[in-house]
């Protein structure tokens, strides 16, 4: 591997591994506005900040408008109605009728939910080093979300309650397998405004509701930066470097650096929440990066083992001396 190539692969991997810990921003910074903002405006403002943020790349990339397909106009329209609306909708639901540890308990999951659909709809392929990967970033998810918490709910209600959140993880793994089939043929910086202004247009019939009897002078400083954190951080920056690096490895290489997002949420849940740490929060950091190094190894070893193929390939093909 030349340097260039071992820099460019370096490049992909931060892109990843930076744009689920900017997604990790959102769980701090959402449970602020939460408890600030009416159910449906604070995802409703949240939205317009980031569509209003992105809206520039839409006139500086306007040529390539008028060539989207329609099936990515399908995608487009698709990704911003389940992977942004309905994951907000399932995991606010969700979250009303479970406490945290159950939903952390389901959305630990992402990562093997992300890695099954890849090899279902994507034909990828987990060999050991993946699987082996997946199991410990759903184990260290587990440690750092239940530790020192305890579950409450039951019945009927932690049925329905983790079946919601489950329906927020599901929506969230078509977000990153249709982005990832999208972000093919249109560049991220033209398809992420049009996904987030088809959220806001979904979100405003019920946000511009209850804006008209929303005193805007009420929430803090901190809740409207909280606001500002969950448009942009996730949602407008977040979402494009992931697409960008998910647009150079396959998904389930990807679904590996997914557990990156709750470590992160962890530790800005320390500085700006005022959260308990457990020193048994550190094993769970220890399996999210041990996962995220052993995935980075499987996708490193594909790649050489590519480039082998190749080469043997071009020596087999060519006439003496090569």
């Amino acid at each position: 591997m030349t340097d260039a190539s071992f820099k460019r692969q370096l490049l992909v991997y931060a892109q990843l591994f930076f744009g689920m810990a900017l997604f990790g921003t959102g769980t701090p910074s959402a449970k602020i506005v939460s408890e600030a903002f009416p159910v449906f405006l604070g995802p409703f403002l949240r939205l317009t900040i980031a569509a209003l943020a992105l809206t520039p790349f839409l006139f500086i990339y306007r040529k390539q408008l008028p060539q989207i397909s329609w099936q990515n106009w399908i995608k487009i329209v698709v990704i911003g109605g389940v992977g942004i609306v309905a994951f907000t909708l399932f995991l606010l639901y969700g979250m009303q009728r479970v406490n945290g540890v159950v939903g952390s308990v389901v959305m630990s999951l992402s990562p093997a939910a992300m890695a099954t659909a890849a090899v279902v709809f994507m034909g990828d392929s987990l060999g050991w080093r993946k699987l082996l990967a997946i199991t410990l970033a759903v184990a260290g998810v587990l440690v750092i979300n239940v530790s020192g918490q305890s579950i409450q709910a039951s019945g009927w209600t932690l049925v329905l309650g983790s079946v919601l959140v489950f329906s927020a993880v599901a929506s969230q793994t078509l977000y990153s397998i249709l982005g990832k089939q999208m972000i093919r043929e249109l560049s991220p910086v033209v398809a992420l405004p049009l996904i987030v202004w088809v959220a806001v247009l979904l979100f405003a019939g019920p946000g511009l509701y209850q804006a008209t009897s929303f005193d805007f002078a009420e929430p803090s400083l901190n809740a409207w930066i909280a606001l500002v954190v969950w448009g942009m951080g996730p949602l407008a920056i977040g979402t494009l470097i992931w697409f960008r690096g998910l647009s150079q490895v396959s998904a389930s290489t990807a679904s590996g650096y997914m557990s990156a997002m709750p470590a992160s949420a962890l530790a800005l849940s320390y500085l700006w929440l005022g959260d308990k740490f457990y020193p048994i929060h550190l094993v769970g950091f220890v399996l999210v990066f041990s996962s995220i190094g052993l995935v980075t190894w499987a996708h490193r070893v594909k790649e050489a083992s590519q480039q082998d193929k190749q080469r043997a390939s071009e020596s087999h093909n060519c006439a003496l001396p090569c």
